[in-house]
């Protein structure tokens, strides 16, 4: 229970101080990749959402095209993987990390002040490890980072695998109205890369007690499986490049 205490402190801390890519969402059919970044473009011309007008958050974002509506596409730096992002999503310099050409963390979240929403997520990008492969090791990190000793949900596409869990964390130790967060986290495998996968972490909670909320778990669900299943991880060829 004092957990959803830590993460809910933490979270506030910081901002107070789908189904697999298509060809269009991968630069196919006549949607070339933009011969200038987002970062390097003036934010004037790019799109008026927290995405791109964060400087640090728009070094992420592979184009200024919306693949979905509220959505963009993000692109790790180590070329590791493509994933879509949500408009109001904006990059956390404390939970992110970059070390060497095989591991890659990024922390992001939002808060929405029309329904007192605020969501944390966290992903970090494995490559070249042996462990990246081996399914109980990494399901055991997960558990082990989540505080769950439950199972997964598996489900196989052509590219990935991906193992999926989720909780409902309710706090009844603080006087407070709402005091549950819901959380969704696991890892997704490369099917064609050895050793590559890509742990997640999602979280959502209500920000102020004397606001109203709408947090709906089908609705956090809904939001975490379009990311998830969006994950592309990027030919090996372009990480050599």
């Amino acid at each position: 229970m004092k957990k959803m205490m830590i993460l809910c402190f933490s979270i506030i801390l910081i901002f107070t101080g789908g189904c697999s890519m298509n060809d269009s969402q991968n630069g196919k059919n006549g949607n070339q990749e933009e011969a200038v970044k987002p970062k390097d473009m003036n934010p004037k011309d790019l799109p008026q959402v927290p995405a791109f007008q964060d400087e640090k958050t728009r070094e992420y974002m592979a184009s200024t095209r919306e693949v979905e509506p509220g959505y963009y596409l993000l692109e790790s730096k180590l070329k590791g993987f493509t994933m879509l992002f949500p408009e109001d999503g904006e990059y956390l310099s404390r939970r992110s990390s970059l070390k060497g050409k095989n591991k890659e963390s990024i922390g992001f979240g939002s808060y929405d002040q029309a329904t007192n929403i605020l969501f944390d997520g966290h992903l970090t990008y494995h490559s070249g490890a042996s462990y990246a492969n081996e399914r109980e090791t990494m399901l055991d990190i997960v558990r082990g980072k989540n505080g769950y000793k439950g199972e997964f949900e598996e489900k196989t596409s052509d590219d990935k695998v991906i193992y999926f869990a989720h909780m409902k964390d309710v706090d009844d130790d603080i006087d407070r109205k709402y005091n549950f967060t819901y959380s969704y986290f696991g890892y997704v495998k490369s099917i064609e890369a050895d050793n590559t996968s890509l742990e997640f972490a999602f979280t959502f909670i209500c920000k102020e007690d004397d606001k109203p909320c709408s947090l709906d778990e089908s609705k956090a669900r809904k939001k975490v499986e379009k990311m998830i299943n969006s994950i592309t991880f990027l030919k090996k060829e372009k990480l050599d490049g």
